[in-house]
């Protein structure tokens, strides 16, 4: 069954005439059985919908679907998940299968209306408390997005949980730079995902892998994630493995991709219990420059952690990860830190080239290991491990310079680390801070290292 929706005069009221009728269309295709609801070219003004099974929401080329900016215009549905305080959506589906969002139309976030109209001291407009998501699919199976883009989303933009079997096709995620909190692509206990030829522009992470705190029902492990032919670009991570990991992530390619300016490139991040073990990273390009010090990173290409956030909870190791082919330039260092000696391990860097260069950031030279640091929230979100400033240093908890100055590479309490084919360019002379040493290995055991 295919049903067509064509623009109209905006409603004034609070109903939103928009909302009505997409929504209506929707749950007759879904008592029919399933079909294609086809937007055609013209602007639309909605609050929040649900999508059902056997359901294609179609996007001509033109068609633009503009997100109200009143949160009490999602209240279609509560997700079980949560992100930040943000538990709407304005498109929202759970336990449906065989659902497809397509076509070459737009979902514009309407971000002017969540954020304050200025940015503050550290470059960013202060949002509002409560912000709907964009897509947010839960227990879903057989997901395609493909083709659509969205812009200026006011909170995380895709946020898929406890879905199987989901293709990510040729979208365009593109966010305003100056709006925290708005990841592009959150992938969180997910199952035979494939993720390429896309574009993912935000402030915060572009693609994140995770396994949240959520309800038991959907507690499950991330697993057979493929990304390909994808190009980047965050003032946090581009390409983040963690942090939120309460289950296991396994089993992650990942190749062909470019990253630019961005403040880190690839992050595996271990903290909540769940480990993550078996990925390759390979023929990837990359661009690190420094961020403003809230952010979390040091303009590193690469960064392993495994940390304690809650003491009671032993955090899960990182283990058998490879890294073959990584070529790029970068204001900081790779740096892999294992909080317990040997809970990083079995690492491979093989084929890689990085050239470092000289940065006006204050910043240059340290280190950061957030989250979690604040010895006062160590559980704790948000500021009190972004920026809540160590009395002893004067910089966030976490962030410490590096022993002996800026090296090409650090990795302290990593076991069994093989070291193939590193080139590390540096300028010359070498600039005062840095370290003479390219790589500085501490308490690593097992390292294999060309001569």
């Amino acid at each position: 069954m295919k049903l067509t929706l064509t623009p109209q005069w905006a409603s004034n009221d609070d109903k939103n005439q928009d909302t009505l009728r997409f929504q209506q269309a929707l749950d007759t295709l879904a008592q029919q059985g399933g079909g294609t609801l086809e937007v055609e070219s013209g602007c639309y003004k909605l609050g929040g919908l649900t999508l059902h099974s056997n359901t294609t929401l179609y996007l001509q080329a033109g068609a633009e679907l503009v997100v109200s900016d009143d949160y009490r215009h999602f209240q279609q549905a509560t997700t079980q998940s949560t992100a930040e305080c943000s538990n709407w959506a304005f498109l929202y589906a759970m336990g449906a299968h065989n659902i497809t969002v397509c076509g070459a139309g737009k979902i514009n976030g309407n971000a002017e209306g969540w954020f304050a109209p200025h940015v503050d001291e550290m470059g960013y407009r202060q949002p509002a408390k409560h912000r709907p998501r964009m897509i947010v699919f839960e227990d879903c199976t057989k997901v395609q997005l493909q083709d659509f883009t969205i812009e200026n989303a006011p909170m995380w933009t895709i946020h898929l949980v406890a879905c199987q079997q989901v293709k990510v096709i040729g979208i365009t995620v593109d966010n305003d730079l100056s709006m925290a909190n708005t990841d592009a692509l959150d992938i969180d206990s997910c199952q035979q995902v494939h993720i390429s030829n896309s574009h993912f522009s935000a402030a915060d992470d572009t693609i994140c892998l995770k396994t949240s705190r959520k309800p038991a029902p959907l507690q499950r492990a991330t697993r057979q994630v493929v990304v390909s032919n994808c190009t980047l670009r965050s003032k946090s991570c581009a390409l983040k493995i963690g942090t939120e990991t309460w289950e296991d992530i396994e089993d992650i390619c990942v190749t062909n991709c470019v990253i630019y300016e961005s403040n880190r490139a690839i992050g595996l991040v271990s903290r909540d219990g769940g480990r993550l073990r078996r990925m390759i990273f390979s023929n990837i390009t990359f661009s690190c420059e420094m961020a403003h010090a809230c952010h979390w990173g040091k303009a590193d290409p690469v960064y392993l952690s495994v940390r304690a956030r809650d003491p009671e909870i032993h955090p899960g190791e990182i283990e058998f990860i490879q890294f073959r082919g990584l070529s790029g330039v970068s204001d900081g260092a790779i740096n892999m830190h294992s909080e317990l000696p040997g809970q990083v391990r079995h690492i491979v860097l093989e084929g890689l080239q990085l050239t470092q260069r000289v940065s006006s950031s204050p910043e240059q030279g340290l280190y950061d290991i957030r989250p979690p640091c604040n010895p006062l929230s160590p559980t704790g979100m948000g500021l009190d491990n972004a920026w809540c400033l160590n009395p002893q240093t004067q910089r966030a908890f976490g962030v410490e310079a590096y022993p002996g100055g800026l090296p090409g590479l650090y990795a302290n309490g990593v076991e069994d680390l093989a070291l193939r084919n590193v080139e590390i360019y540096r300028p010359q002379p070498l600039p005062a801070g840095w370290n003479e040493r390219e790589c500085v290995l501490i308490n690593c055991d097992g390292v294999k290292q060309d001569d």
